[in-house]
């Protein structure tokens, strides 16, 4: 049972324009949100803010928080964490692109004067693992795998990379693949076949400086791990249209958290979950 918020998690009423981003958002799913937030007019699952500091990072959930912008809020429900945290861990996705020819990747790096070699996958991983200025590519039917080697500097890197993804994005269909899982298994399983994008290996220092950076990252190559987070928090758009009486509404929206937890209308699961979306 939950008793007190502030020992689980904590949910704050925070300004829009006092958010600073990590990364980019993706037209796709900036549309699909959009159209659900607008037409609820709720905002469901809150941002994930991480505090470092003076600093108010956005670490989940740009497209929500476009989506706000685009309608008009000037607040968001935010969960707050403390990002300095050790149990805030900061992981990657992989893209695995469906139909895509690794060639392709090939063609734009000669277009765009990037070094690249094919290597075996085992030697590609550790260049990857020891260098943060290179992705790789793996065709998991041709056993080909491209090692790219990206600027050093770290703004022209960032620029680079959103260059890179404009080759599939909205163009060629992925999914997203946990960093964790193995390329073994992921050929081994995968009913659709493609080519896996592994991203440069960034720490939580990095997404820190980003977010003071005007390049930012590509949206979903990075994921945060939290402790506790929040879902499914019903709260009318219309709160969130102004900044007035701000601090009326965090008392209403305190005292809203409070009632659902003594209503038992909140439940913590500590496993691990999987979810099929509607």
């Amino acid at each position: 049972m939950i008793n007190y918020t502030q020992n689980y998690f904590n949910l704050e009423l925070l300004k829009l324009s006092d958010l600073k981003l990590h990364e980019t958002t993706e037209t796709y799913r900036l549309r699909n949100i959009y159209n659900r937030i607008s037409k609820s007019r709720h905002l469901i699952n809150p941002i994930i803010v991480g505090r470092n500091k003076d600093d108010l990072i956005l670490i989940d959930g740009a497209n929500r928080y476009n989506s706000l912008k685009v309608i008009g809020c000037k607040l968001a429900i935010a969960q707050i964490i403390n990002y300095g945290d050790s149990r805030v861990q900061l992981k990657d996705w992989n893209h695995l692109i469906y139909d895509f020819d690794i060639e392709l990747i090939r063609l734009y790096c000669e277009d765009n004067n990037l070094k690249y070699d094919f290597v075996s996958y085992k030697i590609g991983e550790t260049i990857l693992n020891q260098k943060l200025n290179t992705l790789l590519a793996t065709d998991l039917i041709k056993n080909k795998t491209i090692v790219v080697h990206l600027p050093k500097d770290f703004g022209s890197l960032l620029e680079e990379l959103n260059k890179f993804v404009k080759i599939y994005f909205e163009k060629f269909i992925f999914d997203r693949s946990e960093g964790e899982i193995r390329i073994a298994d992921l050929k081994k399983y995968t009913r659709k076949k493609g080519t896996l994008i592994e991203f440069p290996k960034f720490k939580k220092n990095h997404i820190l400086r980003i977010a003071n950076n005007k390049h930012k990252i590509p949206a979903g190559i990075t994921r945060h791990i939290l402790i506790n987070r929040i879902l499914h928090v019903k709260y009318e758009i219309n709160n969130l249209l102004d900044e007035k009486d701000i601090d009326k509404k965090s008392e209403e929206l305190k005292r809203y958290l409070i009632k659902k937890i003594d209503d038992n209308k909140v439940r913590q699961y500590t496993e691990s979950v999987i979810v099929f979306d509607e």
